[in-house]
């Protein structure tokens, strides 16, 4: 893996080369903008302490947007020279020429650019030895399988290691870049009883490689739960309470992205579309934006455009209070950009009541259902009503009384979301949604 200093190097060559190509650009067109993106990729798996994969490569590509007389044209490539990318210039020129008139394209307004004032750390450069990445794996491996008898095969511990350079500009004179580091560690394992055979895994990632979880831990938790999978049951068809699980609760509010995403708004294809200012979760629900955590998943100081991120409501006691805006939606809603080009920034789902422990949400629900994952994606963003197969674990008494398969949960977002009674205090920072897990009052499920 390359030295922190060769990564200054190549992002120095790559300045350079999208500061000559914007020169490029505005002889030959009005305005338009270049990102270019390269990632260092380590990836070593490992079973029973022989390594079967290692895989170290670069990935490279540039990406040149134009605004041709209120025409767009997009061209990519997986080359990132400066002639190269003048020859992406040129194709997407010609191509502008052929693609409709639409006077809400165009770069975001200079003002909302950001200021290369504020900072954040995201890069943590670490140089690895293949000795040091092959007794993380193996502990891994061995954590797994000495847990229990159960434990029968190891599909294989994981480990990754990226770096990513991003370089945008554009032809108002703006240019920025970013470097970020991220590993991830993971564990696949397949545990027996008797009859029954299930597999699970667990993982952790983080942008420090100090702050992955212990080996032992990712490969006890696999373990873990994939003995807990054994001996499912299927449970009758009833109205009851769910827990979403910590690990995938942040899938329970995932959906709201797409449904206050400007492109969905203004095409009027969303469920949310007369829900602006007005309530969808409780009272107490609150969920805040905040860009700028530093080591931070989600963590961005300007979006896919250039435009300055901002800490954010986006949910206020249960009031929803924003879209989620590029140039071209913002554009069309005549609604100020909020800089949501390419995605979300650390969403932290919170309460304004007490939070109570993951064991004492499960005796507050007493009777119902764990789910601890969802299968499939049927999910109508127009109407908000949706069906997903879950396995998960019936609990009785407030106790874990066995794992159930086979089932499926189905409502409409809107009502499940308003029947969210308590949220727990065991928050989950693995993914761009940071949630704990969360108790809904009743949820239809199907089973037999």
């Amino acid at each position: 893996m390359l030295s922190s200093y060769n990564i200054q190097q190549d992002l120095n060559i790559l300045i350079s080369n999208i500061q000559q190509a914007l020169l490029y650009l505005k002889k030959n067109v009005s305005s338009g903008m270049i990102i270019i993106k390269k990632t260092y990729s380590l990836i070593i798996s490992s079973r029973y302490g022989i390594i079967d994969n290692i895989e170290s490569f670069n990935y490279v590509s540039s990406l040149v947007t134009i605004y041709n007389n209120f025409r767009q044209s997009s061209v990519f490539s997986n080359k990132i020279s400066f002639l190269e990318i003048c020859k992406s210039i040129d194709r997407s020129i010609s191509i502008s020429k052929y693609t409709e008139m639409d006077k809400c394209f165009g770069l975001p307004d200079i003002n909302l650019l950001f200021d290369h004032k504020k900072k954040i750390n995201l890069f943590f450069p670490k140089l690895f030895n293949l000795d040091e990445i092959k007794n993380l794996v193996d502990l891994t491996n061995s954590a797994a399988l000495n847990f229990d008898s159960k434990v029968i095969n190891i599909e294989g511990s994981v480990f990754e290691y990226s770096i990513d350079i991003n370089i945008l500009g554009n032809s108002l004179g703006w240019i920025d870049s970013y470097l970020s580091t991220c590993n991830y560690l993971s564990s696949h394992v397949i545990a027996r009883y008797k009859n029954f055979m299930e597999r699970d895994f667990s993982y952790s990632v983080s942008r420090d490689f100090n702050d992955l979880d212990d080996p032992e831990k990712v490969g006890q938790d696999s373990a873990k739960k994939s003995i807990a999978r054994l001996n499912s049951k299927k449970i009758s068809t009833q109205i009851s309470p769910v827990i979403f699980i910590s690990d995938i609760a942040n899938e329970l509010f995932s959906y709201l992205i797409d449904a206050i995403n400007g492109y969905s708004v203004y095409k009027k294809s969303s469920f949310l579309l007369c829900y602006l200012n007005k309530k969808i979760f409780p009272f107490w629900l609150n969920i805040f934006e905040d860009p700028f955590i530093n080591k931070g998943l989600s963590s961005r100081l300007f979006d896919n455009e250039g435009v300055a991120t901002k800490k954010r409501k986006i949910i206020e006691n249960g009031i929803l209070k924003t879209w989620l805006l590029d140039t071209y939606s913002s554009n069309k809603l005549n609604i100020e950009n909020t800089g949501h080009s390419g995605g979300i920034y650390n969403w932290i789902v919170s309460s304004t009541q007490l939070t109570q422990s993951f064991d004492d949400i499960l005796h507050t629900m007493n009777r119902g259902v764990l789910i601890t994952e969802l299968l499939g994606d049927s999910i109508n963003i127009i109407t908000g009503n949706y069906s997903f197969g879950i396995c998960g674990f019936w609990i009785e008494d407030g106790i874990i009384k066995y794992p159930i398969h086979g089932i499926t949960i189905s409502g409409n977002l809107i009502n499940t979301w308003n029947n969210i009674i308590l949220i727990a205090n065991d928050i989950n920072k693995k993914n761009n949604i940071q949630c704990s897990s969360v108790l809904i009052d009743k949820i239809q499920i199907s089973g037999y």
